[in-house]
């Protein structure tokens, strides 16, 4: 593709993922796969570019909302690209027009002072810089105090990929890894199950990938999974298993002694959960599809009433905390439609309860750094039912991990709060729970 081509793509997809955010339709990664899949004329070097374009772009999209305002524009596909290009790449646009190049139509004399009108702003809001939508901006300040800026800006930044080492399968010793990826590829700091690759490796070219001995996984979920504290012979329930990355781990810590029972209202996630669990050779988990009215999902649990030694949630959330990985995220939400999800939040948990034994463990889970859908969902539940009480993370960790625990930024001292600027994991809560 020539250049004015690549921006031609660029103002193409950013009017499909625009159009996907205003009608909660499917997430960028989706649509950029998707639009390069129907292409296949684009080269390797294309499809970078652009994708660098697009994802630079919606790290910085409350910015470019907030410069087209300000000079009055409304923000069509075409205006947002000529933003982002005015501040990230103005060399690009003299390539508007390119004759013979397929690329976008020639800039007009009021485009021209429009970019003009881009570059000249001097003081932007701190939130607005740092990409926090209104909904969350609260809810930041509320976590982060001062630092909330710090935090916000670290969510901008692309993340690391991490590795998880698969126990079934893994024929080396971890370390051994760490030669298969590229330079500078180095061991999680906290999970002794973790590689990190600063660089993005060919994972389908990597025959250890492929035959399961690594899977892709953040280093937060593998700690989210560890601190389960799962062991041979327990009787686990996962009640929102989605594809199954945290049922894998925690099988691992089972060393495939005892069952797991992987639970998900999508029929679509469980198949890849049933993918995953034979590529991993795991053979103690039991998938189970759940349905969404009261009364038959009531019945599918009633069996496992008591029954469970350790019973964990993930529950649906903002995902606040994987803005690196899925920056559209953060515009699929209001403040008008949060409640809802807090709701459901604390319904899942109360669901969860009563399948723990005497002395078993409730876990609670969110990829959101927000208290609003952590601490306070915690705290409702605690009031409601005050024979449950929290389980110190760091007595757990100790337990299970070896190395040591990190300082946590939850309000609630006995819950771990992870965030990237200062733990470099994607955005976890964690609250153990014990009747």
């Amino acid at each position: 593709m020539r250049p004015s081509a690549r921006i031609a793509a660029f103002i193409e997809l950013i009017e499909k993922i625009e159009g996907g955010i205003a009608a909660s339709g499917a997430p960028a990664d989706s649509i950029v796969n998707t639009y390069f899949r129907e292409r296949r004329y684009a080269g390797s070097k294309d499809r970078r570019t652009i994708s660098e374009w697009v994802y630079g772009y919606l790290r910085s999209r409350a910015y470019h909302l907030w410069a087209l305002e300000n000079v009055g524009v409304e923000p069509a596909a075409r205006y947002a690209v000529l933003s982002y290009l005015a501040v990230e790449a103005a060399d690009m646009l003299p390539l508007f027009g390119e004759e013979g190049g397929y690329g976008p139509d020639a800039l007009t004399e009021d485009e021209v002072d429009l970019i003009e009108k881009l570059q000249s702003f001097d003081t932007v809001p701190e939130e607005i810089s740092a990409n926090i939508p209104e909904w969350a901006q609260a809810g930041f300040k509320e976590r982060f105090g001062k630092h909330a800026i710090e935090a916000a800006k670290a969510l901008n930044i692309a993340a690391s990929l991490d590795l998880r080492i698969n126990k079934f399968k893994a024929k080396r010793d971890i370390t051994d890894y760490l030669t298969l990826l590229p330079e500078g590829a180095e061991r999680t700091p906290y999970s002794s199950l973790g590689l990190r690759s600063h660089t993005k490796p060919n994972l389908a070219g990597m025959k250890e990938y492929k035959a399961g001995e690594v899977e892709v996984q953040d280093e937060a979920a593998q700690l989210a999974s560890l601190l389960v504290g799962a062991e041979p012979g327990m009787q686990v329930l996962d009640l929102c298993a989605g594809a199954g990355g945290k049922s894998l781990t925690v099988a691992g810590q089972m060393a495939n002694k005892g069952q797991l029972y992987a639970m998900d209202v999508s029929r679509k996630r469980l198949r890849e959960c049933e993918k995953r669990i034979e590529r991993a050779g795991a053979r103690n988990i039991q998938v189970k599809l759940l349905n969404m009215d009261a009364e038959s999902r009531t019945e599918a649990l009633a069996g496992f009433k008591a029954a469970c030694d350790r019973v964990y949630v993930d529950v649906p959330c903002t995902g606040t905390g994987t803005w690196r990985r899925s920056p559209d995220q953060r515009w699929r939400f209001s403040s008008e439609n949060l409640s809802d999800m807090y709701a459901m939040q604390l319904g899942l948990l109360k669901e969860a309860a009563p399948l723990v034994k005497e002395d078993g463990r409730l876990i609670y889970m969110t990829c959101s750094v927000l208290p609003q859908e952590n601490e306070r969902i915690v705290s409702r539940f605690m009031k409601q039912q005050p024979e449950w009480k929290l389980v110190d993370y760091r007595n757990v960790w100790n337990e299970v991990l070896e190395t040591e625990a990190p300082k946590s930024l939850s309000s609630m001292e006995e819950c771990l709060q992870l965030a990237p600027h200062m733990h470099g994991t994607d955005g976890f809560f964690i609250a153990i729970l014990q009747r």
